[in-house]
C-alpha cells in the first residue's frame, strides 16, 4: 500500500523550494515612534554593515559622479542613449531608424549582468546563480532559464559578461536589449549579439569620453545636476570635525570645476569656492588604477587653487595627508572602481553611495502592511507545511505497523489501525488545503510587493529569499552605506557606527 497521494500529498510535495521570502531575511519597514524626536527618518541615515570608528579616521575621500554630485534620472540616460545611438549611426553604419528609439527608464536596474555572448541580461543571486532574465527586453521562463545556465555558478568576470555596476551603465544595458531584440526581428542584418555588445560599449564609453556629452551637461547644469543644500553643511561640519577631506574623480578638471562649482560656490561665506572644502582634489584618477599604480601628481595650471592636480596616486594621497589604511574613509558609488578596490588594495574603511536607496526605502515603506501580512503567511504556511510532514510520517508508521502485525491482529485491531490511519489522512488533506491557500495568498503578496518596485526585475538587492550579487559586495567590501551625501551631515565625526550584532539563527529566537 502506497502513501495517500489525493490532493497532491506525498513526501515530495513539500520539499521543493518555496519562492516566497524568507522571515529570517524579511525588511519589515519599523514603524517609527511618533514620541522619540530622535529616530531618523530611513533615507537620511548611514546604514552600517561593519562597526566603523569614526574618531580614528583622519582623512575622507569622495568620488565625485554620483557621490559628490548626483544627476537627474532618468533625464541623463536618456541623454547618454541618444548620443550613443548618434555615434552608432554615425560611425558604425547602423540604419538611422534607429535614432527614433527612446530610452525606457523603467526597464533596466543597477547590479544585472549583461551576456554579451546569448543577448541576455540576467539578475544574479549572491551565488552567482541566474534569479531572472531577459533576452533583449523580453522576459525568459524559468524553464528557458535552467536550460541555459543550469543552476552553476556563473563565472561573471568572464569573456562576453559586463557588469552593470554604475548608473551610468543602466543606458548600455537598455540599448543593448532594445538592440537584440531588433537583430532578432531581422532589422540589424550583418549583425550578431557579440558585434552588438561591442559596439555598444564602445558608444556609451565614447560619449562620456569625447567631451560631447558633458559638454551639454554643463551648459544645461541647472537642469541636470540638482542642488542639495545641505552638501555644504555636511562637508562643512567633518571638515571642522578634524578631518581631511579629498576628492579622486575619473572627471577632468574642466568638467569637475563646472560640477562642483554649481553645487558648492557661494553656499557659505566662509568657504566661498568649492575648493575650500577640501584639502586636496586629484581628477582624471583612472579608477581603479588609482589605487593600484604610481603615476605622478600633476598640479593643474590655472586652477586657482595649490591643492589640486591631475592624476596621481592612492599612496601618494596617504603620504601627502599623512594618514593610511584604516585611517581613511573613501566614498564612492562603484562597488568594483571605489569600494572592492580601496578595500583591498589599501584597507581604507569604505561608505558606499547608494543613489537609489532613497526609492527603495520609500517603496518598503509603502509595502509595509504586505510584507508584514506576508510575514505571517509565510510563518504559518512553514507551521502547516511541518504539521503535513508529521502526519505523514504518522501515517506512514501505523501502515508499516499494521502491515508486519497483521497476521496476529483481530479485525477489530484492524479495524481500528484503519480508522486511525483514514483520520491522519483526512487531517492531512485540511492541512494540505490550508498550505495551498496560504502559498496563493503568499504568491499574490510577493507579486504586489514586486510590482511597486521594478515590475521586471524587483528590488535592488534582493529576489524573493535570495540576496543578489550587488547586496553580497556590498556586504562583503563596504563598511557602510548611505543614499546620498548629505546624510553625513546627520552623524557625528567623532562617533562610532554600530553594525548590527551577528545572530546564528538560534540566537535569534
Amino acid at each position: 500500500m502506497r502513501a495517500p497521494t489525493s490532493k497532491g500529498l506525498g513526501p515530495t510535495r513539500y520539499t521543493h523550494r518555496m519562492s516566497v521570502l524568507d522571515p529570517s531575511l524579511l525588511p519589515v519597514p519599523r514603524s517609527w515612534d511618533s514620541e522619540d524626536d530622535d529616530r531618523l527618518p530611513p533615507a537620511l541615515k548611514v546604514f552600517a554593515l561593519r562597526t566603523l570608528e569614526l574618531g580614528e579616521v583622519k582623512a575622507v575621500g569622495f568620488d565625485m559622479d554620483y557621490t559628490l554630485a548626483r544627476y537627474r534620472s532618468p533625464e541623463i540616460d536618456a541623454l547618454a542613449f541618444k548620443k550613443a545611438v548618434r555615434l552608432m549611426v554615425r560611425e558604425r553604419g547602423y540604419p538611422s531608424w534607429l535614432l527614433e528609439v527612446d530610452f525606457d527608464p523603467h526597464f533596466a536596474i543597477r547590479g544585472l549582468i549583461l551576456d554579451g555572448v546569448r543577448g541576455n541580461l540576467l539578475k544574479v543571486s549572491r551565488e552567482r546563480q541566474v534569479l531572472r532574465a531577459t533576452h533583449g527586453t523580453r522576459p525568459m521562463a524559468p524553464g528557458a532559464i535552467e536550460a541555459c545556465y543550469g543552476r552553476r555558478r556563473l563565472a561573471v568576470s568572464a569573456k562576453g559578461f559586463r557588469s552593470i555596476d554604475t548608473m551610468f551603465e543602466i543606458p548600455e544595458s537598455g540599448l543593448y536589449a532594445r538592440l537584440v531584440d531588433f537583430l532578432d526581428a531581422d532589422r540589424l542584418p550583418g549583425k550578431d549579439y557579440v558585434r552588438l555588445f561591442h559596439d555598444v560599449r564602445w558608444a556609451i564609453d565614447s560619449v562620456h569620453r569625447n567631451g560631447e556629452m558633458k559638454a551639454e551637461i554643463l551648459t544645461h547644469r541647472d537642469f541636470f545636476i540638482p542642488k542639495d543644500p545641505n552638501l555644504a553643511l555636511a562637508l562643512d561640519r567633518w571638515r571642522r570635525g578634524g578631518k581631511k577631506l579629498f576628492v579622486a574623480t575619473n572627471s577632468d578638471w574642466t568638467f569637475t570645476n563646472g560640477v562642483m562649482g554649481h553645487l558648492l560656490d557661494g553656499q557659505d561665506d566662509a568657504r566661498p569656492r568649492w575648493t575650500d572644502y577640501f584639502d586636496l582634489i586629484c581628477v582624471s584618477t583612472r579608477k581603479p588604477l588609482f589605487f593600484m599604480e604610481s603615476p605622478p601628481a600633476i598640479p593643474i595650471a590655472g586652477s586657482g587653487c595649490d591643492h589640486a592636480y591631475t592624476g596621481g596616486n592612492a599612496m601618494w594621497v596617504e603620504a601627502t595627508l599623512r594618514a593610511s589604511g584604516e585611517e581613511v574613509l573613501y566614498v564612492g558609488d562603484h562597488v568594483y572602481g571605489d569600494i572592492l578596490r580601496s578595500k583591498k588594495t589599501l584597507a581604507w574603511r569604505t561608505l558606499m553611495l547608494i543613489p537609489e536607496l532613497e526609492t527603495e526605502l520609500l517603496k518598503l515603506e509603502a509595502q509595509g502592511e504586505d510584507l508584514r501580512e506576508l510575514l505571517r503567511v509565510e510563518t504559518s504556511r512553514r507551521r502547516c507545511q511541518r504539521r503535513i510532514s508529521l502526519l505523514l510520517d504518522e501515517w506512514a508508521r501505523l501502515r508499516h505497523r499494521r502491515h508486519v502485525l497483521a497476521p496476529r491482529l483481530s479485525p477489530e485491531a484492524l479495524q481500528a489501525f484503519d480508522r486511525e490511519m483514514a483520520q491522519l489522512k483526512a487531517e492531512a488533506d485540511e492541512a494540505d488545503q490550508r498550505a495551498e491557500a496560504l502559498q496563493t495568498r503568499a504568491t499574490q503578496l510577493n507579486a504586489s510587493v514586486e510590482a511597486a518596485f521594478n515590475p521586471l526585475w524587483g528590488p535592488l538587492f534582493r529576489d524573493r529569499e535570495e540576496q543578489t550579487r550587488l547586496a553580497d559586495q556590498m556586504q562583503q567590501y563596504a563598511c557602510a552605506y548611505t543614499g546620498k551625501i548629505s546624510n553625513l551631515r546627520m552623524v557625528d565625526p567623532g562617533a562610532t557606527l554600530y553594525a548590527p550584532t551577528p545572530a546564528l539563527p538560534h540566537e535569534r529566537m
